[in-house]
């Protein structure tokens, strides 16, 4: 298993292969922890994101139209790292002196915080013409290829390359404030 491609374990995937299953398990489990912890910094939240991403995949294996692994389980583990925060959050008081050492995870940004970041960076990206976000969407969030997205979106790739860049040029400026905290989106 370990030397097949990304695209024949997703194959194997969805007729229910577990031996294709424990193979991407094995093989994204360590960088999707990073991009968990990265963000999180409590060891079990971090896991619990991994193990959700992970676990969803089975679950969706026949359901999911998945081009690009490694980007798909990197932006899910993202989505599922936004769903953690917000149940952190609520059911933990923040005047607490020992839960909130947990919740900030770096000098400059805590939870609360990141949550703010993402809601309005969607806000932002609503804004968008919709052909323009739909190609920044496939280019951030689905990791396609300004070529994949030509050719999905029935565009020419210079088409593509300036809907992106109008979608970034108009939220760097609308974000200009927080960007640092978004670099990964851009």
């Amino acid at each position: 298993m370990e030397e097949l491609s990304d695209i024949a374990l997703l194959q194997r995937l969805q007729q229910a292969d577990e031996a294709a299953y424990t193979e991407i398990f094995h093989r994204y489990w360590e960088k999707l922890y990073a991009i968990a912890y990265n963000r999180l910094r409590i060891r079990t939240a971090a896991e619990d994101v991994v193990q959700e991403v992970l676990a969803s995949l089975w679950v969706r294996k026949n359901a999911l139209e998945i081009r690009h692994l490694s980007g798909y389980l990197a932006t899910a583990t993202r989505y599922a790292v936004f769903r953690q925060i917000s149940r952190l959050l609520p059911d933990q008081p923040l005047d607490n002196p020992e839960v909130a050492q947990q919740l900030v995870e770096d000098p400059d940004m805590n939870h609360l915080d990141y949550c703010r970041l993402q809601e309005r960076l969607g806000m932002e990206i609503a804004q968008l013409p919709e052909k323009c976000r739909l190609v920044f969407l496939y280019s951030r969030r689905d990791q396609y290829s300004n070529k994949e997205i030509a050719a999905a979106m029935q565009l020419s790739e210079k088409t593509v390359e300036a809907h992106l860049t109008k979608a970034l040029k108009h939220l760097r400026i609308r974000l200009k404030d927080v960007y640092p905290y978004l670099s990964f989106f851009f």
